[in-house]
C-alpha cells in the first residue's frame, strides 16, 4: 500500500511541475484543429517515455519494468500521427453524408414529396463541419479572420 501511494505522490508531482513544461516544448504538433487532442496525448505518452528510465531505477520508483519507456515511446508518435487521421475520415464522411442529403433534397422535390425540413440545408451544415474538422492548424498572430475553408 505504501508503494502504491508512493507512486501516486510522484506521479501527481510529476504532472504538476515536469509535464506542462515538457509538453510545451514537444515537437509533435497537430495538422488541423480536430487533431489537437491526439497531439497533446502523444505528446503525454512521449513524455512517460522520456523519463521513464529516470523513474524506474532504485531509489525512485524501482518497478522493474524498463521495457515500458520503449513501448511508449512506439505509442506516442503513432497516437499523434495515424490514430489522429481518424479525424480526416470522420469529416469524409461528414462531407459525404452532406452531399447524399443535397442529393436526396433534389429526389425529394422531383417526386413532390413535402418535406418539414429542407435536406440540401442540412447538407450544408454536414459540409461546414467536415470543413472545421479539416481546418488547417496555424498559429494566428497577425488577427487575422477566421476564415475555415474560405467561407
Amino acid at each position: 500500500m505504501k508503494k502504491l501511494i508512493s507512486i501516486g505522490v510522484a506521479l501527481a508531482l510529476l504532472t504538476m511541475v515536469v509535464v506542462p513544461s515538457a509538453v510545451a516544448a514537444e515537437d509533435i504538433e497537430p495538422t488541423t484543429y480536430a487533431k489537437i487532442p491526439f497531439a497533446i496525448i502523444g505528446s503525454g505518452l512521449q513524455l512517460v517515455a522520456d523519463i521513464w528510465g529516470i523513474l524506474d531505477t532504485p531509489g525512485a520508483l524501482d518497478i522493474g519494468m524498463p521495457w515500458i519507456g520503449d513501448v511508449f515511446d512506439v505509442m506516442a508518435p503513432w497516437t499523434a500521427g495515424p490514430l489522429g487521421w481518424t479525424v480526416d475520415m470522420l469529416s469524409w464522411g461528414v462531407s459525404l453524408f452532406g452531399a447524399v442529403l443535397t442529393d436526396a433534397q433534389a429526389l425529394v422535390v422531383a417526386m413532390g414529396i413535402d418535406l418539414p425540413i429542407d435536406l440540401a440545408e442540412v447538407g450544408k451544415l454536414c459540409d461546414t463541419i467536415a470543413c472545421g474538422l479539416l481546418q488547417p492548424w496555424a498559429d494566428n498572430i497577425t488577427g487575422s479572420e477566421f476564415t475555415p475553408c474560405g467561407v
